[in-house]
Parts: structure tokens; C-alpha cells; sequence
């Protein structure tokens, strides 16, 4: 597996110094960035049999194996949908319902038999968990278990795009790895080999996180993001109740993660900083910041954060829009009430 561009120094000394890795190691850093691909790079980098420097060879045994997504010193946990939280839904809100993904304590305790074997061929043991932030409570309870007292010849690979999520006691167990968001040309240059139209923008509209923005330039995310900040930029304000009847259930995490990078815009502004998100509308964030007030745009700006957690959860879609949208108007319209 080969890593981007961006991560080959990272991999580099880590495989390099394989003789003192860790029993735990935390990769952390923004959303987009290639966090998980980083960690599968890693994981096979260490398990095959004759590497190439910090890659793994493609070639070997252990390499075919891991390619094929049975290698029998390797798991993946990701999450699944939270069928308990579902069942308690009302059927008449099913129709509208992302589902919730945590990762569950049963996939934590189907791996006490992978950590109990010998290792094949004596070799390293490698567990990669993601987001590992979805991590229910006794979920985390139960692997911290594991991370108090690690198995002989294995690695435990936690991603998260929030560490601040992870139970400290977690956090406190694992080397962090941060992996910093690439050179802007570097991105560049693989959004254009990706063949991503207008990469500049969307690299711009993903806070520099490439592959966030390769997701973003799909045409149905342009086309919500631009009926979205048509709403945002409004000069007079946004319209909450006509706009959130147009909401439905799967565009609301977009959704709040557009009103959270214009929000960040303004602030830049009121700070004297430039946009970095929206760079088309620029002069209508000149003329919003200045009309905002501030603390309650900081206040808006921590709402919407604590609303994008939730977004994965059960929730009325239209109710929550609406009481965003009002609160966005009530920071940008320069008056207190």
C-alpha cells in the first residue's frame, strides 16, 4: 500500500525505528488528510516480509494477504450502525434518519481471540481502530483494558479526526502521531492528478485537507454548498423557515459544515485575517463581519461544532436548521435583542 505524498517522511521514521514502536499509537489531525490510509500504509509496511524501505513490497506473501484483507495478523474496527438507538425511533421519523455509527463493545471483545494467538511467523500483530472516536463507553472501557496491559508483538492503532473525544486514559496510553495538513502544493498538485475541476476551490473550501476536498468537488456537494451560502450571504439574512423545509436528513451534516467554515470566515475577518474558506465571497464576509457581533459569533462557532457531533445521531433535521439559521442571523445582524 503506498502512502500520499505528504505522509512518506512520517512513515519513514516510524518503520524506521520499528524497534521501538509503541504498544499504542494515536494518529491524529484534521479531517480529509489521510489519516487511514496512512495507518493501513503503515500496517503493512511492518508486516511484510521483505520491505522496501518504509513500503511494504507488494509482492510478498504477507503483502498478498493484506491486499486481500485477510491477513491473519491484522484487524480493522470501524463503526456500525447503532441498531439499539434505531430500534428506539419512532417509526413515523425512520424515513428521515441517518443512522448512528458507534463502534460497540462486542467488536472490542471479538478481538480477544486475535490478541490471544501466536503471531504468524512470529512476526508483528496490528490493529487498526477508526474514527475511534465513536468509541461507545464501554467500548473504550473495554480496550483500555487492553492498552493497560498490551499483548506481546502488537501494535494498536487509534485514528481520530477529535482525540479530545477519547477518554483521557486513552489518550494517556498511546504515543500521538499528529499528522499536519499537506503543503497547499503539494495538495494541489494530487487534486489535478485526481482530475478534480476547480482544485484550488475546493482545496480552499477544505480548510487544505485534500481528499476532503476531492469529496467536496462531487458535483452534488457543489450544488449544495452553493444553495447553502446563497442562504448564508443573503444581505438582508438568511430565510430559516423557507430554507430548513428544503433540508432533508442526509444534507444536514454538510450543511452545518458549511455554516462552520463561513462562520470561521467572519471571525478571520473580524480579526483582520483573510477567508480561507469561501474565497468567492470574500466581499460579502467583509461586509457581514463588520455588521457581526462578535461573541456571539464565538458563541455560534462552538454551537456548530457541538452540532456536527449530533449530526450523526437521530434528529429532527428541520427544527435544527432553523434554530441555526435564527441564531446566525441574530450574530450578523449587528443588533442585541
Amino acid at each position: 500500500m503506498i502512502p500520499f505524498p505528504w505522509h512518506r517522511a512520517a512513515l519513514e521514521r516510524l518503520v524506521a525505528d520499528r524497534a521501538r514502536l509503541p504498544h499504542a499509537l494515536l494518529v491524529q489531525g484534521t479531517q480529509g488528510i489521510g489519516k487511514a490510509e496512512f495507518a493501513r500504509a503503515l500496517a503493512a509496511a511492518l508486516l511484510c516480509e521483505t520491505p522496501q524501505g518504509a513500503l511494504a513490497c507488494g509482492k510478498c506473501p504477507s503483502c498478498h494477504w493484506f491486499s486481500q484483507g485477510n491477513h491473519p495478523d491484522f484487524r480493522e474496527v470501524i463503526p456500525e450502525i447503532d441498531q439499539e438507538e434505531d430500534e428506539a425511533e419512532a417509526d413515523a421519523a425512520k424515513a428521515d434518519v441517518k443512522k448512528s455509527l458507534v463502534i460497540k463493545i462486542d467488536q472490542i471483545r471479538a478481538l480477544a481471540d486475535f490478541m490471544a494467538l501466536t503471531t504468524h511467523r512470529s512476526g508483528l500483530r496490528v490493529l487498526l481502530i477508526h474514527p475511534a472516536e465513536v468509541l461507545q463507553s464501554n467500548a473504550a472501557n473495554a480496550l483500555l483494558k487492553t492498552l493497560e496491559e498490551p499483548p506481546p508483538a502488537t501494535l494498536i492503532v487509534l485514528v481520530s479526526d477529535q482525540p479530545a473525544r477519547l477518554l483521557p486514559t486513552i489518550r494517556s496510553r498511546c504515543r500521538v502521531l499528529p499528522l499536519p495538513t499537506p503543503p497547499a502544493n503539494e495538495a494541489m498538485a494530487w487534486l489535478q492528478a485526481e482530475g478534480v475541476e476547480e482544485p484550488r476551490t475546493a482545496l480552499a473550501v477544505a480548510g487544505g485537507a485534500p481528499l476532503l476536498a476531492r469529496e467536496l468537488a462531487a458535483p452534488e456537494e457543489v450544488a449544495l454548498r452553493r444553495k447553502v451560502m446563497a442562504e448564508l450571504t443573503r444581505p438582508s439574512g438568511a430565510e430559516p423557515l423557507t430554507f430548513a423545509e428544503r433540508i432533508d436528513r442526509p444534507a444536514l451534516d454538510r450543511t452545518i459544515y458549511w455554516m462552520q467554515t463561513w462562520v470561521q470566515d467572519l471571525l478571520r475577518v473580524r480579526v483582520g485575517a483573510g477567508v480561507r474558506h469561501h474565497l468567492e465571497h470574500e466581499s460579502m464576509a467583509k461586509a457581514k463581519a463588520r455588521a457581526a457581533d462578535a461573541d456571539r459569533l464565538f458563541d455560534l462557532e462552538r454551537e456548530l461544532r457541538a452540532a456536527r457531533r449530533l449530526a450523526t445521531h437521530p434528529l429532527n433535521a428541520r427544527l435544527l436548521a432553523e434554530h441555526l439559521l435564527m441564531t446566525y442571523n441574530r450574530a450578523t445582524s449587528g443588533t442585541r435583542t
